[in-house]
């Protein structure tokens, strides 16, 4: 099943980024995105790991990583959406049914660049940034600083 594992977490990260409880519990602050791409790779472990699993059983833990890393209590029946799209793969994988899983894998929709778990480019340059003519004409007068402790910054015209 380990040869399956990077498959896996492909279809993990499909189906993830395009689960909307999972989106708007990021999307709103209830949990980073860090924790998503843990969560990935967390239910790939899971079911690389343990045979024998239920679509009940994979529901239960997908609510209870919602509910304890993303406080988002599930109502509206996803998880077992999720659970059931995440064990189809899984049956394929462990079939060894590669053509039917490719075929359906290109069935999910894309990957939503939220979830993506490719690390950025970062670039090697620092950015440089170009002062303007208005940050020319901004003075500060350190003779100016009041009582209160905030500077007083005058505008400098070129005449």
């Amino acid at each position: 099943m380990e040869h399956a594992k990077p498959f896996l977490l492909t279809v993990t990260q499909r189906i993830f980024s395009n689960w909307t409880a999972l989106k708007l519990a990021v999307e709103n602050d209830m949990g980073p995105v860090e924790s998503a791409k843990e969560f990935c790779h967390n239910v790939t472990d899971i079911l690389c790991k343990n045979e024998g699993l239920t679509n009940d059983e994979i529901a239960d833990h997908l609510e209870n990583i919602m509910d304890d890393q993303f406080n988002t209590e599930l109502q509206d029946d996803s998880s077992t959406q999720v659970a059931e799209e995440l064990l189809r793969f899984y049956r394929y994988c462990v079939q060894n049914d590669e053509s039917t899983a490719k075929t359906e894998f290109e069935k999910l929709p894309p990957v939503q660049s939220w979830l993506s778990l490719e690390q950025p480019i970062r670039p090697s340059q620092p950015v440089r940034r170009e002062s303007s003519s208005s940050d020319e004409d901004m003075d500060v007068d350190k003779n100016k600083q009041q009582e209160d402790g905030w500077t007083v910054v005058t505008h400098r015209r070129n005449k």
